[in-house]
């Protein structure tokens, strides 16, 4: 029978959210290049780039929210564990931070660029645009980073968020799906 799985509680949220804001932080680039060639829509693939940067960061406060929801609910081993959850909540943070610093810059430079006069624009271009592949690459680095440890924890250490509520096996929602299609007569 087809059935959804029951939804993890909070602290068993981060292996499901934490993916999100990676994926979409790191394809944001694609955009903002397309942006640089297709001087026609411009501005419409630099909005998408935008998007994607304060969609991804917004993202990155849940990953970290839920993170440290998570962090409560596992119990430390050793002080190496410790160490490996600590090393990878600062990572986190720090790519969130940075992230949050991307987006404003991207931003400050796409307005400075669209507000200027023509004379101006390559100038802004050209150093406005450094200061965004920099901070860009600084961010994904970092974002990459925070990853491989979430990786490390799960995979060398065995650290794991509790993906299932104190419910019963089935799950609510199981049940009454199967209370629907139960239509014998008998």
């Amino acid at each position: 029978m087809f059935g959804l799985p029951p939804i993890p509680p909070l602290e068993g949220m981060h292996p499901i959210v934490v993916h999100f804001p990676i994926g979409i932080l790191l394809i944001a680039w694609l955009p903002m290049l397309v942006g640089v060639i297709d001087k026609k829509r411009r501005n419409t693939w630099f909005a998408s780039a935008f998007m994607l940067l304060l969609v991804g960061t917004i993202g990155a406060f849940a990953a970290v929210f839920t993170g440290e929801a998570t962090e409560e609910t596992v119990g430390t081993t050793s002080q190496l564990i410790e160490n490996a959850i600590h090393e990878h909540e600062e990572a986190a943070e720090m790519a969130r931070n940075l992230f949050i610093a991307t987006t404003i810059v991207f931003l400050a430079v796409w307005l400075t660029w669209a507000k200027i006069n023509e004379k101006k624009k390559a100038m802004v271009a050209v150093a406005g645009g450094a200061l965004v592949v920099a901070s860009y690459a600084v961010a994904s680095l970092a974002l990459a980073n925070a990853g491989h440890l979430g990786g490390v924890l799960v995979h060398q250490h065995g650290i794991h968020a509790p993906i299932t509520a104190q419910a019963t096996p089935s799950g609510v929602l199981n049940d009454a799906i199967d209370e629907l299609g139960d239509d014998d007569d008998d």
